[in-house]
C-alpha cells in the first residue's frame, strides 16, 4: 500500500488494453482506486497523490503526460491521409 503500488498498477494498465479502457471512464482518484482493487492492487487516493507529486518532480513529466493522454484518448482506428481530413468534393453516389 504505497505509491510504488500505484506505479506498478499504472505500468500494468499501460500494457493492458482492457484495463486502459476502464481507466478512460474514471472521473476521479476514488474510481481509479476501485478499479485497482478489482485488479488485485491495494492503495488509497492519498497514495495516488503521492505518486503524482513524485512524477511531477521528474524532468520531462509534462511531455510524457501529454503523450500518454494522447495515446489513451486519441482514436486508434482512423485511416486519415497525411494531409488530414479533407472536405468532400465529389457527387453523392445516388446522383452518378
Amino acid at each position: 500500500m504505497s505509491k510504488k503500488t500505484v506505479f506498478s498498477f499504472l505500468s500494468k494498465a499501460a500494457k493492458d488494453n482492457q484495463l486502459k479502457a476502464k481507466l478512460k471512464d474514471t472521473a476521479n482518484q476514488d474510481e481509479l482506486v476501485n478499479i485497482a482493487k478489482q485488479t488485485g492492487y491495494d492503495f488509497s487516493s492519498e497514495h495516488v497523490d503521492e505518486a503524482l507529486d513524485e512524477l511531477k518532480q521528474r524532468p520531462g513529466f509534462f511531455g510524457m503526460l501529454a503523450d500518454a493522454a494522447l495515446e489513451v484518448f486519441a482514436p486508434h482506428d482512423d485511416n486519415y491521409p497525411a494531409t488530414g481530413t479533407q472536405p468532400y468534393s465529389g457527387e453523392p453516389a445516388s446522383k452518378r
